[in-house]
């Protein structure tokens, strides 16, 4: 019988705190009862405060993608220009619902190693006319890089364009200000920095976003993708378009109150300083990071290249079925390519850093890869000195 992992690391979903688990366990309630309409409303709150944005919040009642397509159908007309920055897989991905909306994708693509350079976007905003809409992937997961979207959600705003930014594992991870970055649709998952279960879309809107929606030929609503549905009945009439899911909202309230407790830029510290240990234990084994740099790698997991000679079947398989510790493959064009340790939530943590490193040097070891018992762990050890649970204080050089 297959066993349960002891430990998941994964790049998402993670593992979710005892508190949230409670919380969860709360009645399920008709979700037009008054106690459900007051959980929704301050979730809303929340989830703005986290969001530091003044915009309206919507929450989707399901996954993230639902939030990524669902932006893509309220606001894409056939003949519309969208630059589509592609970094990974999940940015070359949105080319899809591009051209599924009728849409006309203009592509600036760099290898999946590397991040945008800003520069690069205003070079093809500026010679390329016609453009309305810019989509960008924050934190690309399968690659373990970031982007930087607040440079280029600026600079979008600058030539009039509505940007729509998939943070899903960038928010927590990162402070995400979709006023001061010019983003003007973001969409976020609990599952991951945020440390919840999936099963939602966490949206922020901003008023162009909002007009642009309504002033499509045929705005989209009486949809299961329509933002605008939400608006005009959860916004305007505190009404709900479909049955929300009343469990997973009761979570959501949950992660988004630990984080505001402990202070988005103090959980974005801590997740920077989780990778940034990481990374430091990973070389130190003499493996390979596979971001081309250090200032572009992601906070959410950290990227490996497969040492040659072995596959990511085997070292995956051994780390979880020996040492119970599940770990991420790579996906898509990077499926074979890279395995993913993930350090998000309550796994961005030094003592989950070091066990997940201890049990990689083990299992290297096991399957023929040279290592010295804790040369990982002594090197993210050193990176994380300063740390302090009681103080809060993290290292200050992974800021």
């Amino acid at each position: 019988m297959t066993q349960w992992p002891r430990y998941t690391l994964a790049s998402g979903p993670v593992d979710v705190a005892p508190e949230t688990m409670r919380d969860m366990q709360r009645p399920v309630v008709y979700h037009y009862d008054p106690a459900f309409l007051d959980v929704f409303a301050q979730t809303s709150s929340l989830l703005q405060q986290v969001y530091q944005t003044k915009y309206d919040v919507v929450i989707m009642q399901a996954e993230a993608i639902l939030g990524l397509e669902a932006a893509a159908a309220s606001l894409f007309q056939p003949r519309d220009k969208v630059l589509n920055l592609v970094s990974g897989v999940f940015g070359k991905g949105y080319e899809g619902w591009i051209r599924a909306y009728g849409a006309e994708p203009v592509e600036l693509a760099v290898p999946y190693n590397e991040a945008i350079d800003p520069d690069d976007v205003r070079r093809v905003l500026h010679s390329t006319p016609g453009i309305r809409y810019l989509s960008v992937v924050h934190s690309e997961t399968p690659s373990g890089t970031v982007n930087p979207v607040k440079e280029i959600g600026r600079i979008a705003r600058e030539f009039g364009v509505i940007t729509i930014v998939d943070t899903v594992s960038g928010l927590g991870g990162e402070e995400v200000i979709p006023e001061e970055w010019g983003i003007d649709v973001a969409v976020a998952g609990p599952q991951k920095c945020l440390g919840g279960p999936p099963g939602l879309s966490l949206m922020s809107i901003s008023p162009e976003a909002w007009e642009a929606m309504e002033s499509r030929k045929q705005p989209l609503q009486g949809s299961f993708l329509s933002i605008l549905d939400w608006k005009s009945t959860w916004l305007e009439q505190g009404r709900f378009p479909y049955t929300p899911t009343v469990s997973e909202m009761y979570a959501l309230q949950s992660v988004l109150r630990q984080t505001l407790a402990e202070g988005v830029d103090h959980v974005a510290a801590r997740h920077q300083a989780a990778a940034h240990a990481t990374r430091r234990g990973v070389e130190a084994l003499g493996l390979e990071l596979w971001p081309a740099r250090e200032e572009i790698a992601a906070p959410c997991c950290t990227a490996v290249a497969i040492p040659d000679g072995l596959d990511d079947d085997t070292i995956i398989s051994t780390l979880r079925n020996r040492y119970g510790v599940m770990i991420s493959p790579g996906y898509g064009d990077l499926k074979g390519k890279v395995f993913r340790l993930g350090h998000m939530a309550s796994a961005a943590h030094p003592t989950v850093v070091a066990l997940q490193l201890a049990m990689l040097e083990r299992t290297l070891d096991d399957v023929g890869y040279p290592v010295t018992p804790g040369t990982g762990v002594g090197a993210a050890l050193a990176a994380l000195k300063g740390w302090d649970d009681a103080s809060g204080a993290v290292p200050v050089h992974s800021l």
